[in-house]
């Protein structure tokens, strides 16, 4: 049967991790080491299993990374460690919110009163100790920059192929040869060759007037 920490003074909880951030690390972390740093009450060594279910220790009672990492470190650092461990520890219990949609403490009591068949007195300590560590944790912001991370990229705009602008038709040129000017001696002759569907009546009676103007010239 799994179980959860119950620490019997919640508000020491804090001053633990205090302790954790400031102090020199000792090669094991034992009730002696606890008394050194102020936690001398029988009831204190649940902070040993406290640190053990975060991560911060191991097995052998030795700091592990975990203890490493909230050395001399800020407050929003100190949280970015705290949080995904408390996610990690506790990810029955918040599966298990999730599944109720409630936060609920008397539903949190039943649950690990369920899951570990404590008593109600040590279910309502589990409860405070995840109060305490939820309190100490920015969990919210450590959610929403997990979700960041794993978002899919959002791929650029794909470039609009330019609309082709329709051209105005050309008008139709005739294949007939550009007009050409003769020297002669008299002096000069324009030969212009029009088609005929490009005529109208007035241009024609350009012409012949101009033809006329011309024999009689000659």
């Amino acid at each position: 049967m799994i179980t959860f920490p119950a620490v019997r003074d919640p508000g020491s909880i804090e001053l633990l991790f205090r302790n954790i951030r400031t102090h020199d690390k000792p090669d094991k972390i034992t009730t002696d080491y606890l008394a050194s740093i102020g936690f001398r009450r029988q009831p204190d060594v649940k902070l040993l299993e406290l640190l053990f279910f975060l991560g911060f220790i191991d097995s052998n009672l030795s700091p592990t990374e975990q203890w490493d990492a909230v050395k001399e470190v800020s407050d929003g650092e100190f949280k970015s460690v705290l949080s995904p461990a408390i996610q990690k520890a506790y990810l029955k219990v918040f599966q298990y919110q999730s599944e109720q949609q409630s936060t609920d403490s008397k539903v949190l009591m039943a649950f690990f009163k369920k899951e570990t068949g404590v008593s109600d007195t040590e279910s309502a300590y589990m409860v405070m100790t995840l109060q305490v560590l939820l309190d100490l944790a920015d969990l919210q912001a450590s959610v929403a920059e997990k979700e960041e991370e794993e978002a899919p990229a959002v791929p650029a705009p794909a470039e609009k192929e330019p609309v082709p602008v329709p051209q105005p038709a050309l008008p139709v040129v005739s294949d007939e040869p550009a007009p050409g000017i003769d020297e002669l001696a008299s002096g000069v002759s324009l030969n212009i060759t029009i088609p005929a569907e490009a005529m109208d009546s007035e241009l024609r009676e350009l012409i012949k007037t101009l033809l006329r103007k011309t024999l009689q010239d000659n």
